[in-house]
């Protein structure tokens, strides 16, 4: 059990680190202003929005440490949330420099 509780937080821990690292980018992102603003604010949200669903992943990655009779589901959960949190960082990041000249 301490060792699920230990990954949650870890877990939480980094992505608030790799959060506040990828807000920075995104920010100078569009520093030579080529980019529409609509996308830029949709780079920012859409790669934070990733971000919180791929630090929710963790949870229940978590509780499969102790939970083992539900491990198959809670690592189904823990894959699904961290591929569509992916699938929404790279999306919006392809989009975006897509619409650079």
């Amino acid at each position: 059990m301490v060792c699920g509780i230990l990954f949650i937080i870890v877990w939480i821990i980094a992505h608030v680190a790799w959060s506040a690292m990828a807000l920075m980018v995104d920010l100078m992102a569009n520093d030579s202003g080529a980019a529409p603003q609509g996308k830029h604010l949709m780079l920012i949200f859409g790669v934070l929005g990733g971000q919180v669903l791929c630090s929710s992943a963790g949870i229940p990655a978590g509780l499969a440490f102790y939970w083992r009779g539900k491990r198959n589901r809670l690592l189904g959960i823990f894959a699904a949330l961290f591929v569509v949190g992916a699938l929404l960082q790279g999306g919006v990041f392809y989009s975006f420099f897509s619409s650079v000249p």
